[in-house]
């Protein structure tokens, strides 16, 4: 240890007499350390830490899969289902059951929508947390006709009720049914999916027939010692006997159990998080790469103090502990820059996403792990960084060494290793920059993306009824009279109610669309389309274009003709010739318990962006909202001032005619638009870093090696130069160099991202992976910045004097 400190103090004294190398070294690792470690942090909080409750790795939740469509993989469980398994398994010591939603709450002041959850007693303390105040629920409330109490969250407590304890035997309204207050969840209590009220779940399985009835989550804790596969074992055991038992609604059926985290996050984005971890520790290599590139032109010079030292009688060992001190202090400079640029970084991501809603799990913090990590990088990056250079130095004959010092030269054969660091560098960061160019191109077109609607001056807002509520006379009138209530507000211009939002994920549904007079022999043959309805006006308030026909009107209306307005993507879909108007199409496919209305086509709208990046501008049907009303809408009204002021009158308005009854969502509708792409601007914008981080070190590393080079050939270039070399050809000699090896990197590069590049198919946004102008792009961008690193030294060299360079020790 103590020849190890006496190492460090050494190096730390060499160091110092080249700042140049220090410095670039230090800013080389800072990034790589930095971004390495905070990509960790970001995959450590989503993939690996797990719940934030003791024991939180044996919470799983459990899903029942269909054994005869692999598509249908994870399904909430029946109600009978949960009843039965609950009552049959032996793995887990909790086992509980929730549904999550928004509720209505009303009853101490204005009246506003919370997430919430229905869930069962035991469910709710499988995390162990007891309430701040009050208490969980007791045995039988979670039964059906238990009694109406309610939990509320620390959030709720303090902004609704002034964090007063004695609001406990206080009563709220919930979903216009009243609940007494017997407990308050502790601050940052939000499980199992973002809550902040909780109510038991009362349902009751003989209520319906079984498979036909409400569907719940299942969670459970394991039992010590019992792991996933062993708990999915039982599962499908238990789900045999129900298939045997019931095999009109469980044949088909299987269940198993998975980390309760990883059910939130999905398998998509947890190989996106895995890819983007591994393009980040390319930056690392590359940094790595180019330190030991400089510790070698270091090497080089100092060959003649390392054939003292051997003659000296100093071992190969001390010799290589020497320059792995020199990185050791490198990467431990890096290291501190790094977790500066990391913290930075999480921060920057943690804004990113707020209004994205992650689960109550994701939080990203510099966590012990994740600094044991950064440590271990560096660890790692003085070992990459040094240990070539270290072993090149420590390999040479001492008699050479000397006698090659007094020529001005060195007998330590670097330049092809040398060459192959740089060659390395390129070729990652080749695959870095098109994956970074690929997300930089798919943020470019999300942004400017015409959408076929107006935005900027549109204000939207949620509203609905319980789900589940009946269809009365009361709410019937809500609906009809809102509009009106929404359009006498000052400032707007016109307004609509919609099922749905264009390019919003919610609201307009997925189904199958059948043509009167069309055979179709299997579902297979059955077209798709989204649909949702809305009230005249819709296409004024969104300044979308009718093409043919007309719009929905107030003729519209129950008992009326069963109409629909449908858009250009729908006719060039379902009528090729053209001639949609008048034809009649019907919702729901061919099965013979479909009773969905034949709809007469009205009219025909522009192509608009509905929901699925994927297919942006998806076939789309409209109906009347007056024939398809359903319990919840969306408030669209256009001003034309700041769309966000209508927010208290929009509320005023619908607590005038129901004051159970808030908005909640309220945002414009390029906000609302914007949330659907938010994956693609965050990660793209991460990856555009790396690649650019990338690109600079690896400039930096080209440009390195070839400074090195002309100066060891200095001698060289003036004897070329005394026997007539024109700076011309001293120039393509220098260029030569680098482009074969800027040639091969990129060669690897490019096969290399065709690889990566596929990986990012998920979040790539209307780019194709193998996009020819990316490719082609950053081709240019590489070979040109290549260039400019190889054509600062080769003027230098055009500029040696041969009497000077003759000279040269």
């Amino acid at each position: 240890m103590e020849s190890w400190l006496r190492d460090i103090r050494l190096g730390l004294r060499t160091l110092r007499k080249s700042p140049a190398l220090t410095i670039i070294s230090s800013i080389a690792l800072m990034f790589g350390i930095g971004l390495t470690t905070m990509m960790f942090s970001i995959v450590y909080g989503a993939l690996l830490r797990g719940l934030p409750f003791e024991d939180g790795e044996r919470i799983v939740s459990v899903w029942r899969a269909n054994t005869r469509n692999t598509n249908i993989d994870r399904q909430s469980l029946p109600i009978q289902d949960y009843v039965d398994v609950a009552a049959q398994q032996r793995v887990f010591a909790q086992f509980g059951a929730y549904t999550g939603g928004t509720m209505n709450v009303s009853g101490t002041e204005r009246a506003e929508r919370y997430a919430g959850t229905w869930i069962t007693a035991q469910a709710l303390e499988i995390p162990g947390i007891l309430p701040a105040l009050g208490r969980t629920f007791r045995p039988g409330e979670d039964s059906p006709g238990g009694a109406k109490v309610a939990i509320i969250g620390h959030a709720m407590w303090r902004d609704r009720f002034g964090s007063s304890p004695s609001v406990l035997g206080q009563t709220i309204r919930v979903n216009s049914e009243p609940y007494e207050i017997v407990g308050v969840m502790p601050e940052g209590f939000a499980y199992p999916e973002n809550g902040e009220l909780w109510l038991p779940l009362q349902t009751d399985p003989l209520a319906t027939a079984r498979g036909a009835g409400q569907f719940v989550n299942v969670v459970g804790k394991l039992n010590a010692g019992v792991t996933l596969d062993g708990a999915s074992a039982e599962l499908a055991t238990i789900f045999g006997r129900l298939a045997t038992e019931h095999p009109e609604s469980n044949r088909d059926y299987t269940a198993y159990a998975m980390e309760f985290t990883r059910a939130f996050i999905g398998d998509e984005p947890t190989q996106l998080l895995y890819t983007m971890l591994g393009a980040v520790f390319f930056v690392l290599l590359i940094a790595c790469s180019n330190v030991a590139n400089l510790l070698l032109d270091r090497a080089a010079h100092r060959s003649k103090e390392v054939g003292v030292r051997s003659a000296l009688g100093a071992t190969r060992g001390q010799i290589v502990r020497i320059f792995l001190a020199e990185a050791f202090v490198l990467s431990m400079i890096g290291t501190v820059l790094g977790i500066v640029i990391a913290k930075v970084g999480i921060d920057a991501f943690t804004r990113a996403i707020v209004d994205t809603d992650p689960p109550f799990f994701l939080t990203f913090e510099l966590y012990p792990p994740v600094l044991a990590f950064a440590i271990g990088v560096s660890f790692l990056a003085a070992l990459l960084a040094g240990l070539i250079p270290a072993y090149q130095a420590s390999r040479g004959d001492i008699a050479e060494i000397l006698k090659d010092e007094t020529r001005g030269a060195s007998s330590l054969k670097i330049g092809k290793l040398s060459k192959g660091l740089v060659v390395f560098e390129i070729a990652l960061s080749c695959g870095l920059l098109v994956a970074g160019g690929l997300m930089i191109k798919s943020v470019v077109k999300a942004n400017s993306r015409d959408t076929g609607f107006a935005m900027e001056t549109v204000f939207t807002a949620r509203v609905g009824f319980p789900t589940g509520s009946a269809d009365t006379v009361t709410q019937r009138a809500f609906w009809e009279q809102l509009p009106d209530r929404v359009a006498a507000i000052p400032g707007v211009q016109a307004m609509a109610l919609a099922s749905g939002l264009p390019s919003a994920e919610q609201g307009f549904g997925q189904d199958g669309v059948t043509i009167e007079g069309r055979v179709y022999n299997d579902g297979s043959e059955v077209g798709a389309t989204r649909f949702g309805s809305v009230t005249p006006g819709f296409l004024e308030t969104l300044e979308i274009p009718l093409r043919q026909g007309r719009a929905i009107d107030a003729t519209d209306r129950p008992g009326a003709l069963d109409v629909a307005v449908v858009n250009e993507r729908f006719v060039r879909e379902y009528f090729p010739d053209g001639e949609a108007l008048g034809k009649r199409v019907r919702l729901g496919g061919i099965a013979p318990e479909n009773q969905n209305p034949y709809l007469t086509i009205v009219g025909v709208i522009g192509d608009v962006m509905v929901g699925n990046p994927d297919d942006p501008r998806p076939p789309l049907l409209l109906r009347p909202f007056a024939q398809a009303r359903s319990q919840f809408a969306y408030i669209a009204a256009r001003t034309g001032t700041d769309p966000m002021t209508l927010t208290q009158p929009v509320r005023e308005a619908v607590a005038s005619l129901n004051p159970d009854i808030p908005i909640y969502w309220p945002m414009t509708l390029k906000q609302a638009a914007a949330q659907n792409l938010w994956f693609v601007r965050v990660f793209g914008t991460m990856f555009a870093i790396f690649g650019l981080v990338a690109l600079f070190l690896a400039s930096i590393g080209l440009y390195a090696v070839m400074s090195f080079a002309v100066s060891r050939r200095t001698r060289e270039m003036g004897i070329r130069k005394a026997l007539g070399a024109t700076p011309g050809r001293v120039i393509r000699l220098v260029f030569s160099s680098g482009a074969w090896q800027l040639g091969i990197g990129m060669t690897i590069g490019m096969a290399m991202a065709a690889g990566i590049s596929r990986l990012l198919t998920v979040i790539l946004y209307d780019v194709q992976p193998l996009d020819p102008m990316v490719f082609g792009l950053v081709a240019f961008t590489l070979g040109a910045s290549g260039a400019l690193a190889c054509l600062i030294p080769a003027r230098r060299a055009t500029r040696v004097d041969p009497s000077e360079a003759m000279r040269v020790e």
